[in-house]
């Protein structure tokens, strides 16, 4: 292997005097200002995506370590999240189900009371999609005009190095004379595209990783709007029963009403005696 590597070596060690410095120093200043600008951006893509690669997996990480936790809780609702804390896309999403429920504690009763508490945990559960979404996104837009912009750069060094060589274009030109606009255009042309190709393999990776996410999360919402539900019902129908529990304690420790005796009817005096009307 070494044998084979050392020819090689050789020939690049051989041809360093027109390497790519040799380029570099052969251009004019607007050409190095160009070339130095897409050198940045090759720096900055490299480390958005090594950057987005590492976010992603992490987040997949923690929201399957959290989806295996919840699977063995017994409530979902009676979990408690402290203010503060760095949570995770998924609980982020029961916090947020959590302190909507948490609203409602006490009154639900009624199928009604868990409809309009369902109303309220289901638009705070897709608030917190949405937001979890923009976080997922985070350094796709950089990564997207690194793959759009780098080319146009590259291409606007080329017509600049193109520009100057015509330019240099006499009766008496020498090669010195049309180097600073063909390296020009040379070194900002590769530049470009080793700008825009790894960043459009990498965008388009972490896109699909991102939809796949975005798919996930979706889902999660989904199961867990659907055992909230379950929940809130059971409780409900305990708060139900107990009620109706109450109250049959309560009529049975109440005293029984005591009957009031009727007074018994006065005879009225008559006022003659009877046929005395007869008799006069």
């Amino acid at each position: 292997m070494k044998a084979m590597l050392s020819p090689v070596l050789m020939l690049v060690l051989a041809e360093t005097e027109k390497g790519a410095l040799w380029y570099f120093k052969q251009m004019d200043s607007a050409g190095m200002a160009v070339a130095v600008v897409l050198l940045i951006c090759s720096f900055i893509g490299w480390g958005a995506m090594i950057q987005k690669w590492s976010d992603v997996q992490e987040l997949r990480r923690r929201n399957h370590a959290f989806e295996r936790r919840l699977r063995d809780e017994a409530s979902v609702v009676a979990l408690n999240f402290p203010r503060g804390s760095n949570l995770g896309p998924y609980e982020f999403l029961v916090a947020e189900a959590v302190s909507a429920v948490q609203r409602h504690k006490g009154r639900l009763v009624r199928k009604s009371d868990v409809t309009l508490c369902m109303g309220h945990v289901e638009n705070a559960v897709q608030r917190g999609v949405a937001r979890t979404m923009v976080k997922y996104e985070d350094k796709m837009v950089l990564l997207s005009s690194l793959v759009s912009g780098g080319p146009f750069l590259g291409l606007l060094g080329t017509v600049w190095g193109v520009m100057v060589t015509f330019g240099a274009l006499t009766e008496k030109a020498s090669i010195a004379q049309l180097a600073p606009g063909v390296c020009g255009a040379l070194v900002t042309t590769t530049l470009g595209l080793l700008v825009a190709i790894p960043a459009t393999f990498g965008y388009n990776y972490l896109l699909t990783q991102v939809k796949i996410m975005t798919t996930e999360l979706e889902n999660f919402a989904s199961s867990l709007a659907d055992r909230v539900e379950l929940e809130l019902e059971g409780e409900a129908r305990r708060n139900f029963e107990a009620a109706q529990e109450r109250d049959r304690l309560l009529r049975a420790a109440a005293p029984a009403p005591t009957a009031e005796v009727a007074p018994l009817p006065v005879a009225e005096t008559p006022t003659a005696l009877p046929g005395w009307e007869d008799a006069q």
